[in-house]
């Protein structure tokens, strides 16, 4: 949980774990619970997911689970100090209606922080971490039989998913939303808050882009941008 722990406590660098005591704290993509962990010192801490081990690794007074979509909230309007969620929103199809929602449920002058990543059209936009090095944006250079047959004749250790065609099924299933980078861009510049810190993409890959592989996928729509585009950061007080 090395990346929770980074984004959280960055998170903490505008609401300091001094300030709050009087919070009350949504995360929207809470998981197991350990989502929630860092903010327990809030007065409330609500999360928020639709999987189905939602809470179960994490217990806390404080801390209550809802089982909605980031999309469709049933939370109060207005309600929330802090509203947080990482490595989340790539998995939501509706991004104009989850970041509607999280702008709803945030009070005027609270924070709403969000970081999704990796996004879809990166090097590993896959989320197979190094499993592909040799032969980045595989996931949008081959078709997925082509994936497979890739995966065979290489004979790659695939650990857990034991068949190509179960990792190629991952890879390609609603999972991922696959939305552009620029798509986040876009929604989070129309919502209309008092304060914007930060609505940026942090872009990776720049190596690994030659001049070919650029041009293979130029081709096929994608720009030099959109395939450096690693995650989305929003931060901003309503």
């Amino acid at each position: 949980m090395e990346y929770l722990n980074y984004f959280a406590n960055d998170c903490l660098k505008y609401i300091p774990r001094s300030r709050l005591a009087n919070k009350k704290v949504l995360v929207v993509g809470c998981g197991n619970g350990q989502d929630c962990s860092p903010f327990t010192e809030a007065k409330v801490v609500h999360g928020l997911d639709i999987c189905e081990n939602i809470g179960q690794s994490f217990i806390h007074e404080k801390v209550s689970y809802y089982d909605e979509s980031a999309e469709s909230m049933q939370r109060e309007s207005d309600f929330y100090d802090l509203v947080f969620s990482v490595a989340t929103l790539e998995h939501i199809h509706n991004l104009q209606a989850a970041f509607s929602e999280i702008y709803r449920v945030t009070k005027p002058g609270g924070l709403i922080y969000s970081v999704a990543s990796p996004l879809w059209n990166t090097y590993e936009g896959h989320h197979m971490y190094g499993l592909f090095s040799e032969f980045p944006w595989i996931h949008l250079r081959l078709a997925p039989l082509e994936i497979i047959q890739y995966i065979e004749k290489s004979k790659k250790d695939i650990g857990n998913y034991k068949k190509a065609e179960n990792l190629v099924d991952f890879m390609f299933s609603n999972y991922f939303n696959r939305r552009p980078a620029a798509e986040y861009l876009k929604i989070c510049s129309e919502l209309d808050v008092s304060y914007l810190i930060r609505n940026d993409i942090w872009q990776d890959g720049e190596a690994l882009l030659t001049s070919e592989i650029l041009e293979e996928l130029t081709e096929k729509g994608f720009t030099q941008d959109e395939l450096l585009a690693v995650s989305h950061t929003y931060v901003a007080i309503k």
